[in-house]
């Protein structure tokens, strides 16, 4: 027996096997080509209907398959919006997407808009049935398996233009090169409206955390990896969306689910959290193993921090779970405020300081680089790397 035949044997047989009821819905012309085919009895349990492409697939014919092969016309608005139209009323079913000529891009928005995989036109049975299976394989796969939860922290700021980003893409950068698995950290920019990030670390996102959202039935690993972007030493971005989105339109539940896939993908996740708090920001600081809030020696400042542990404890934050670190510290003899005054102002304890170094910090975030490619001596990138310790030390070492 060929190759050839080996391989149509085997598929013979895993189809046999295989109990998944598929429906193919396309044009005449491709279901003609399908049905014309010889080796289309190897799927015993294949029906096909003719839909064309901007038609809509009425529900009695979708029925109670498991598998649903669809043909897009990716130039065809109605088509293209029939996907969304088959998931939303579908949101366990197997989706399959004939295409003609598919690329990248194309393939990239089809898996966010909720389709498993891609098959090729005109049909070739035996990859129609190779794809099938593997859809069905992915999804049971997919079982829930207990996944111990990367360490998370949360970055906040006392007011706007305290350093917060800054401190939080230099903090991930730190924590992406002491992994304890080789899986490096994320660094997701909640920052809807102003969010700089993927500026100050010199990246271009292929996507951004609006694609993530409100894609329940779609959210896996794939997508997220297509969203993710990578900047130097093992750290990735989720950048805030290109368009500002309005504070409100996050729901909370969607966003708990992104952070959890994060942390089962990678050793570390950080986020840089907005100034305004709302229900989904409070919620995202609960989940942190660490809440690190940064403030400056001055009255606006500590005001604000003082004014943000309240709140924390009016939802259940411990205090212990809270760090403060005091940034832009000038070494000089007389101030205002001292980094004590700071600890007795807020009743809490500082855990660090980061040294005021305004021209190399302003270089970097120029450049799209982190201050110690800069300059590696740089008393705010020893700082940096000094909290980076005490945090896997102390708070984030509970679910290291």
């Amino acid at each position: 027996m060929g190759t050839l035949d080996l391989l149509a044997g085997h598929l013979k047989e895993a189809a046999l096997r295989n109990s998944t009821r598929i429906l193919v819905a396309a044009s005449r012309q491709n279901i003609d080509v399908l049905s014309t085919s010889a080796s289309a009895s190897i799927l015993p349990a294949l029906r096909v209907a003719i839909v064309e492409p901007h038609e809509t697939i009425p529900d009695d014919l979708i029925g109670e398959i498991s598998l649903l092969v669809v043909e897009v016309d990716p130039i065809d608005r109605a088509s293209m919006q029939r996907i969304s139209v088959i998931r939303a009323h579908h949101p366990n079913l197997l989706l399959v997407a004939a295409i003609n000529g598919a690329n990248v891009s194309l393939v990239r928005t089809l898996v966010r808009e909720g389709i498993n995989d891609v098959v090729s036109l005109p049909f070739d049975v035996d990859e129609l049935l190779q794809v099938s299976l593997d859809a069905v394989a992915k999804r049971d796969a997919k079982a829930p398996q207990p996944v111990d939860l990367a360490p998370m922290v949360a970055v906040v700021r006392s007011i706007g233009g305290c350093g917060a980003t800054t401190i939080a893409t230099h903090l991930a950068a730190d924590l992406a090169s002491f992994g304890p698995h080789g899986r490096g950290a994320v660094i997701v920019d909640l920052d809807l409206q102003f969010g700089s990030v993927a500026d100050f670390l010199g990246v271009k996102p292929r996507g951004n955390l609006a694609d993530l959202l409100g894609v329940e039935n779609r959210l896996d690993e794939e997508l997220l990896r297509s969203v993710a972007v990578e900047a130097e030493g093992g750290l990735s971005v989720i950048a805030a969306p290109d368009a500002i989105m309005p504070l409100e339109s996050v729901d909370t539940d969607d966003l708990l689910r992104v952070l959890t896939l994060l942390r089962e993908q990678y050793d570390y996740v950080v986020l840089d959290l907005p100034a305004n708090w709302t229900n989904w920001t409070l919620s995202a600081a609960l989940a942190a193993d660490a809440i690190l809030m940064i403030v400056e020696l001055s009255i606006p400042s500590l005001r604000q921090a003082k004014r943000r542990l309240e709140l924390f404890r009016s939802v259940g934050i411990e205090g212990r779970a809270v760090e403060i670190v005091v940034n832009r510290v000038e070494k000089r003899l007389f101030r205002t405020i001292g980094v004590d005054d700071v600890a007795q102002t807020l009743s809490h304890r500082v855990l660090a300081t980061v040294a005021l170094d305004a021209p190399t910090v302003h270089t970097a975030q120029n450049q799209g680089a982190l201050v110690g490619s800069i300059r590696r001596k740089s008393r705010f990138a020893v700082d940096l790397a000094e909290i980076g310790q005490q945090l896997r030390a102390g708070l984030l070492a509970r679910s290291s």
